[in-house]
């Protein structure tokens, strides 16, 4: 799991919508007892990405994980990428 540096956190003074200045970010949701929860993957490529993903659905894999949303520039323009990335993840996940 690659960890956040120090110099791509965010102060409080300056947050947007994520903590960080990676270029992607891609919400998981995974079934908790109680409901569901949340955790995230982020990369500043489209590779980094996936990768992260994938680490977390290793991580959620008997909790039904699921990608509920996927941005490129998160603190930006927010674009959508939540359908590339699910066919794109589909894709290796299916290849493997």
């Amino acid at each position: 799991m690659k960890l956040v540096e120090k110099k791509q956190l965010q102060s409080k003074e300056v947050i947007e919508n994520v903590l960080h200045n990676y270029r992607y970010h891609a919400e998981i949701r995974y079934e908790t007892e109680d409901g569901f929860g949340y955790t995230n993957a982020m990369g500043d490529s489209i590779v980094e990405l996936i990768d992260g993903i994938s680490e977390r659905f290793k991580t959620f894999k008997d909790r039904e994980p699921f990608i509920q949303e996927a941005l490129f520039d998160p603190n930006g323009e927010k674009a959508d990428v939540t359908y590339k990335v699910r066919n794109l993840f589909k894709g290796i996940k299916d290849a493997i």
